[in-house]
């Protein structure tokens, strides 16, 4: 599924990669498929954080079944395969970060743990066998893709930041902890820890990496996006769940 690009647009394929992610698929599917039915795995978690994490247990599956598919294009060598591939295990890799750290400790925790260290090492061996410079050569993307492209990650990214600080600096200044922390029973929220130190900066660099026609939004523009969209099923989910 990966390794270097050559002189066609498409990348070798790798067994170990294969594997790792069906590995993934089925960790991630039984974690999941037990969060959303069995009721005593959050059972420790406020019920503001139990719907949540069940919200994003539903978003998972549906990440597993666009990972797989992803997997299937990229192990017969596409690039954007692969590029679907890795915004699928940013998002699953953002996801278990929480439930490693942020969710009461329950049955499933070694499973957590593993199904995260897998994801980590699986996206960045993937990413560790790419030629960058390649990347950019071969895949297609127009002028106007590109530019929205770019906007549309830079923007995301820099609302969220807005979004983020106007719930925590005005609790920092006044020496009070935000509501949602105390509704959620979290000593910090992990999902701005996640966003504002990791993955906002990555979204506004790649953008900016493409407005200017850099490699770096060549390779990660596209995986980004799909972590996004992922994301916002995430939060949809916890609105109808």
């Amino acid at each position: 599924m990966l390794g270097q690009v050559q002189e066609n647009p498409k990348i070798p394929a790798s067994r170990l990669y294969l594997y790792s992610t069906l590995v993934i698929s089925f960790l991630v599917a039984v974690s999941s498929i037990m969060g959303i039915f069995v009721r005593s795995i959050y059972a420790r978690d406020t019920a503001d954080w139990a719907m949540q994490a069940r919200a994003q247990d539903v978003a998972n599956v549906v990440a597993v079944v666009v990972l797989l598919v992803a997997e299937y294009f990229a192990s017969r060598s596409s690039i954007r395969g692969w590029q679907v591939w890795a915004g699928s295990l940013l998002f699953l890799i953002y996801a278990f970060v929480i439930y490693a750290f942020a969710s009461s400790f329950n049955s499933l925790f070694l499973l957590y743990v593993a199904t995260l260290g897998l994801l980590v090492y699986t996206f960045l061996g993937g990413v560790l066998r790419l030629n960058f410079e390649r990347i950019k050569e071969k895949v297609p993307m127009g002028p106007r893709v590109r530019l929205a492209l770019g906007c549309v990650l830079t923007a995301a990214g820099f609302l969220f930041y807005f979004l983020w600080l106007s719930q925590d600096l005005p609790a920092l200044l006044s020496g009070t902890v935000p509501a949602n922390i105390i509704q959620d029973g979290l000593l910090v929220n992990p999902i701005h820890v996640l966003d504002m130190g990791l993955y906002l900066p990555a979204m506004i660099i790649t953008g900016i990496s493409l407005l200017k026609n850099k490699t770096l939004g060549y390779v990660f523009g596209w995986s980004l996006l799909i972590f996004g969209v992922l994301t916002v099923l995430g939060i949809f989910l916890i609105f109808v769940t």
